[in-house]
């Protein structure tokens, strides 16, 4: 075999480099004579064809030389990282390498230390991760309900806990001159305030649209703790965004559009309720839009920790994007959708 290809490659193809080359050569040959003398100022065809040819190889040589002009650069800025890095490293040696030290042994447990619980297929986990019936929870010992329950649970005493601290430690405190927190707390609730478009109007919408809409944000942060509970068969698990329980998006879903239908009556009697019955697709979407969003999220998370050449840093980086995306575009959208159809009932009353 080796025989018969170095016959082929000594034997056939200088034969057809040759041939090429001459064929070239000839070519070139017959241009410079017959073709390039009778060049007009308003070109033929042929003319035209040979002269795109010849800019388009001019250009690829400017590309050519634009790249080896970068190179030196490129070069120079490699050679200033570099020393900018031995200068680090050279400073912080000591903590560099024991963070290095740390990183390795962790790394090199986690794949010597076994799990604790039986691994399962990722056709099972993102379907329990979708209708949460393998892995649930026993709550207070009564009944057995699914992670998302128990996470928006934790979220809700969170949130009533920290709103709390801020009517207690905060909001007597404020000046006319605002803090750091206190200006925070500002423009967190002049951002919904402006989604929900009341104009101070009708004040009840924007408190709903801010509650709404902290809601919305913190429960969809909320799966970055990564907070584990014991399922009833023994196994941990992650509690994940509230949201991402289709029970929980359609509850948010059909109470933003009661809240809607409730300030159509209020503000505009008979007119404001048909123009409210007329958006009776919007719950389905509000529900629909919140479960796909914040579901797609775990399920492309779970699907990437699931391949061992995907298990190290990668999770991280896609878990940590796709959650603080989904948090600020559903927060977004919710808000700006309840404040405009909300504005929009209530202004029949003008008509």
């Amino acid at each position: 075999m080796n025989g018969e290809v170095g016959g082929l490659l000594s034997g056939t193809e200088p034969r057809i480099m040759l041939a090429i080359t001459c064929m070239i050569l000839s070519a070139s040959l017959v241009i410079r004579v017959f073709v390039i003398p009778y060049f007009t100022v308003i070109p033929g065809r042929f003319q035209l064809l040979l002269e795109q040819m010849v800019h388009g190889v001019d250009h690829a040589a400017e590309a050519v030389r634009g790249i080896a002009g970068v190179i030196p650069a490129a070069r120079r800025g490699l050679k200033n990282a570099w020393k900018k890095i031995s200068a680090f490293c050279s400073a912080r040696g000591r903590e560099l390498a024991v963070w290095l030290g740390t990183a390795a042994v962790l790394l090199i447990l986690s794949t010597l230390v076994p799990s604790s619980h039986s691994h399962q297929d990722v056709q099972t986990a993102m379907r329990d991760a979708v209708l949460h019936d393998t892995n649930q929870i026993s709550l207070f010992g009564l009944k057995q309900v699914n992670p998302a329950l128990i996470a928006a649970m934790t979220v809700t005493g969170i949130l009533l806990a920290t709103a709390l601290l801020i009517r207690v430690f905060l909001i007597p405190n404020m000046k006319v001159v605002p803090g750091k927190a206190q200006l925070i707390l500002e423009q967190i609730v002049d951002l919904l305030d402006g989604l929900s478009k009341s104009r101070g109007k009708i004040k009840f919408i924007g408190a709903y649209v801010f509650a709404a809409g902290v809601y919305i944000f913190t429960g969809t942060l909320f799966e970055l703790l990564g907070l584990q509970a014991v399922s009833s068969g023994g196994a941990s698990v992650t509690l994940p965004a509230p949201l991402s329980d289709v029970n929980a998006a359609i509850c948010m879903g059909c109470l933003s559009y009661l809240v809607i239908v409730a300030g159509g009556v209020r503000h505009a009697g008979a007119h404001g309720f048909k123009a409210a019955l007329k958006e009776f697709s919007l719950p389905i979407s509000m529900s629909f839009r919140l479960f796909g969003a914040l579901l797609s999220g775990l399920l492309v998370t779970d699907l990437v920790y699931h391949y061992a050449a995907l298990r190290y840093g990668v999770p991280v980086i896609i878990g940590v994007i796709f959650t603080l995306l989904h948090a600020i575009v559903q927060t977004y959208v919710l808000t700006m959708l309840v404040g405009m159809y909300y504005e929009e009932v209530t202004e029949t009353e003008k008509k």
